[in-house]
């Protein structure tokens, strides 16, 4: 965050002083090319910006999934005798459900989660299949039968078997699912434990997640936005009259793939002609493998006057002598508003994901360092919301926030969700971290006495885990073991809880 406003608060500051420079420069020598240099500045930052937006969805979709195939792994390693012990297989699946069930319930765009087993350890159609319904909960499904298709059917076995010969976590790119009559696109991590393929677990998101957040942006008066899959197809494009693009449509327009995908690997503005109008565009990769493009007419850029030149020397000169006072102020501002959280005042979601960037570059570099992740979940908060309302569960929230400062303080703390919260122990060892949770706990037995009224009851399930330089190749080894380990605690603290109310 430091490092964030000490950058801001110097470029904001270089960019005014260069900015009046160049402007009264250009009044009499080049303001064309440098208003084209600035414009494609903005569409290159705005670009980056809802591709961000998408990212972000894209990220949630894969910690779900993730969530879900470490669960389904760890029950299956610790299970005695599970593929032949019925009894232990169904409570097996039941648990699977009940995941699957919440995980597709908090994932935007989710039209169907599921845990297919693979047809030689237990026959066909067995696992766990949930589809969104017209009143958008999600319903048991039967499950299709692979047995039934070639493996080379994409529409209705593709999420099943090109994630298990690619031997990794794959996104899938858009096609027409013909088990569920809609355009998807999937992600699927495989099952596949000694070299035994157990089967896979995966989630289909509608393709309107992505080009609902496409059509939305607007840049300047004329421009837009467009998406393409991996392979050159596009994905939502303004002109499209359907929902699925032509492969006609596709066809008369590939080289505006091999324009953004030159735009996307340069970090460059590139020109095109699209009908019989000259157009600027840039474009990034999602973390899917989607590239996202921007682009702007030509004339647009280049229309700004002479008069917006003339105004703007003036205000700069007026604005000079208090910039600098104020800077340092609103440069502070605009950092808290970036990172906090506004309802916890911990760290928010942008926080946390440049925390573990700074961690995997330290990995990366093979740096000599530990630390230990912490997760933390309010159990029950949906009953208390329901019972109570959200007023109540929002100060269930806070309280817990409160109590997390008190023992951990709030550095490298943070809400990533609606009541789930990420402590990174930087520099601190297994040790002091347990003693940190037994502080912890303490404090939420004091809390419960001092509130005990049922709609102020506080319960918190936590995880722990430390990085292993030996094992852990990324951040998110360590942050599965912590999440494993809090779900864990939270089946325990709910047993328990009922037991005490029985």
């Amino acid at each position: 965050m430091k490092v964030l406003q000490k950058k801001i608060l110097i470029l904001v500051i270089s960019s005014v002083l260069i900015s009046a420079l160049v402007v009264i420069v250009i009044a009499f020598s080049n303001f064309n090319r440098i208003v084209e240099s600035n414009s494609g500045q903005i569409i290159q930052l705005m670009c980056s910006e809802k591709r961000q937006v998408i990212d972000e969805k894209l990220l949630n979709i894969e910690q779900g999934v993730y969530t879900l195939y470490h669960f389904a792994a760890n029950q299956i390693n610790e299970a005695d005798n599970l593929w032949q012990d019925e009894e232990q297989y169904e409570e097996h699946i039941s648990r699977m459900k009940a995941l699957i069930e919440t995980t597709a319930r908090y994932t935007d765009g989710a039209v169907s989660v599921y845990y297919r087993i693979d047809s030689d350890i237990k026959g066909a159609k067995q696992g766990v299949w949930l589809v969104q319904n017209e009143n958008g909960d999600f319903a048991e499904h039967e499950m299709t039968d692979v047995s039934l298709y070639d493996k080379d059917d994409i529409e209705h076995v593709g999420w099943y078997y090109i994630p298990i010969a690619n031997g990794k976590e794959t996104w899938i790119n858009p096609y027409y699912n013909q088990n569920m009559s809609e355009e998807i696109i999937s992600y699927v991590i495989p099952i596949i434990l000694d070299d035994r393929v157990i089967g896979v677990v995966g989630m289909d998101i509608a393709t309107s997640l992505l080009y609902e957040n496409t059509k939305n942006v607007t840049v300047y008066n004329t421009g837009y936005a467009f998406l393409m899959d991996n392979e050159g197809n596009f994905v939502y494009h303004p002109e499209m009259k359907e929902t699925v693009i032509t492969a006609d449509f596709n066809s008369q327009h590939t080289y505006l793939y091999d324009k953004s995908l030159l735009s996307a690997e340069k970090q460059s503005v590139e020109s095109y002609r699209w009908n019989n109008t000259d157009k600027k565009m840039t474009a990034q990769k999602l973390r899917n493998g989607m590239i996202f493009t921007v682009c702007v007419t030509e004339q647009e850029l280049k229309s700004p006057q002479q008069k917006m030149l003339t105004d703007s020397i003036l205000v700069i000169v007026l604005i000079m002598s208090v910039f600098f006072v104020v800077t340092v102020y609103i440069t502070k501002a605009i950092v808290g508003l970036i990172y906090t959280d506004v309802m916890t005042r911990l760290g928010n979601k942008t926080a946390y994901t440049e925390c573990i960037d700074a961690i995997y570059k330290r990995i990366i570099n093979k740096e000599k360092f530990n630390f230990v992740v912490v997760v933390i979940d309010i159990n029950d908060l949906k009953k208390v919301n329901d019972t109570y309302g959200h007023e109540y569960g929002d100060k269930l929230i806070q309280n817990g926030a409160t109590i997390l400062k008190k023992v951990w303080g709030s550095d490298f703390m943070y809400r990533v969700g609606g009541d789930e919260f990420v402590i990174i122990c930087l520099g601190m060892d297994k040790g002091n971290a347990e003693k940190k949770i037994v502080l912890f706990e303490k404090s939420i037995e004091d809390y419960n006495r001092q509130n005990n009224g049922k709609e102020s009851y506080l319960q918190m399930a936590i995880g722990m885990a430390t990085y292993n330089p030996e094992t852990d190749k990324e951040y998110m080894d360590v942050f599965r073991r912590a999440d494993s380990a809090m779900y864990e605690d939270k089946k325990q603290k709910k047993q328990q809880r009922q037991v005490k109310l029985i």
